[in-house]
């Protein structure tokens, strides 16, 4: 997840569909599991000089934890270390579920584009890190996880996707559900 594409449109979808999802499933929080990569912002040309841009514009446009203070009953919780290394990472988000022992989650799985392709890069969760992730879930939570359309040059990708996530969790198809916007499918 970057912080440079926050609050864009996807997020609006995404957003709503958590909420609901909450709802739905009596969750009294979500967990986002940010797979945060900071981005860099570019710069500001003003009569031929350039200009970083401030960093309170950037913190109110772009910061990913302002949904953390969403006015809604259903209370969100983002944990975003800078993804860079996928040991640590993964291990920093197993010791952080039992936290939450005390109330159901939507937990949140939130990279830049979903899961892995032949090449994965960090843009991706790993097949197996959702897999470890949904086995150390607390029963009663909920596993929620974000998927951009993938570039399969018109080729359909949500049921290969479906597949994909059915494997990495081993459940059974009818487990995955997906929701989108009437404007986005993703």
């Amino acid at each position: 997840m970057r912080d440079l594409w926050y609050a864009d449109n996807r997020d609006l979808i995404k957003w709503g569909v958590l909420l609901r999802l909450a709802l739905g499933f009596e969750a009294s929080r979500i967990l986002q599991l940010a797979f945060y990569r900071p981005s860099e912002f570019g710069q500001l040309v003003i009569d031929g000089q350039t200009h970083n841009i401030p960093e309170e514009v950037i913190a109110h446009f772009r910061n990913p934890r302002t949904i953390g203070s969403i006015s809604s009953k259903i209370r969100v919780t983002v944990f975003d270390p800078v993804f860079e290394d996928r040991p640590t990472h993964l291990q920093a988000v197993l010791a952080l579920l039992p936290a939450f022992g005390r109330e159901r989650c939507i937990v949140f799985l939130d990279p830049d584009t979903g899961l892995e392709p032949q090449n994965p890069s960090l843009d991706h969760v790993l097949n197996d890190e959702a897999g470890t992730i949904w086995t150390n879930m607390k029963n009663g939570d909920v596993f929620a996880f974000y998927q951009h359309k993938t570039n399969y040059a018109g080729q359909p990708w949500i049921e290969p996707k479906r597949s994909q996530l059915t494997k990495a969790l081993q459940v059974q198809p009818d487990a995955i559900q997906d929701g989108s916007g009437s404007r986005y499918r993703q």
